[in-house]
């Protein structure tokens, strides 16, 4: 981004750089944490800034803001990442890995200035490839019959609002209402990739398709 901007937003790029040195499994893990507390505590002043922003009415700078939370939290997601895969505990941090990805892709529709950011998302893609096993993944099917604007609390269809898009620091999100379930089923590109399949059953038990653990059947269930 440019450097004719506000000190708030030259400081925060200072923190930026910074916790990005510790985005490597190899770094010591004491140093990783905080670095955490300190984008953390950045996070709390970034919505205070916010706040600001958008009780002046200056949209530009509140979305700018917005992708600034987002960049703050895809860094201290993948730090969070390398320390639980450090800690034996990958199923926590694929968790992490996901809010990581999902993050970086939200800065990049929060404003302009962070379409950069498109080449931090498919590093993270690449982290997904090489250090974790391949997942499958879920998704359901839903019947809505009410769609809720998150910006405007009207009726979606009827809006002028887009999904995905900031409108003064906040993303627009359509608020499901009276759902039923219509199916599940098995996908490659999930809306989540939380949602996966984490066991399966084999003879005497499960396997945990992440660790490949073997788990006994209990005889008393």
């Amino acid at each position: 981004m440019s450097d004719n901007l506000p000190q708030f937003v030259q400081d925060f790029n200072d923190l930026v750089k910074e916790a990005e040195t510790f985005l490597s499994i190899a770094r010591d893990s004491g140093l990783q944490k905080e670095v955490i507390e300190k984008l953390k505590g950045k996070l709390i002043d970034l919505e205070a800034e916010k706040n600001k922003a958008i009780g002046s009415h200056n949209e530009d700078y509140a979305n700018l803001l917005l992708g600034c939370e987002c960049v703050a939290s895809t860094l201290l997601s993948e730090i969070e990442m390398w320390l639980y895969l450090k800690k034996e505990k990958p199923e926590e941090a694929w968790d992490f890995l996901v809010a990581a990805q999902m993050a970086a892709i939200d800065a990049a529709r929060a404003h302009d200035g962070f379409r950069h950011l498109e080449h931090h998302n498919r590093r993270l893609e690449a982290i997904e490839q090489l250090v974790f096993p391949q997942q499958v993944f879920i998704s359901s099917g839903m019947i809505v019959h009410k769609q809720e604007c998150s910006i405007c609390g009207g009726d979606y269809d009827d809006c002028e609002h887009l999904i995905g898009k900031p409108y003064m620091g906040e993303f627009c999100y359509i608020i499901a209402k009276d759902i039923e379930l219509d199916h599940v089923s098995i996908v490659e590109s999930p809306a989540d990739k939380r949602c996966r399949v984490e066991r399966f059953s084999v003879e005497g038990g499960t396997r945990n398709r992440m660790t490949w653990k073997f788990e006994k059947e209990d005889e008393n269930t």
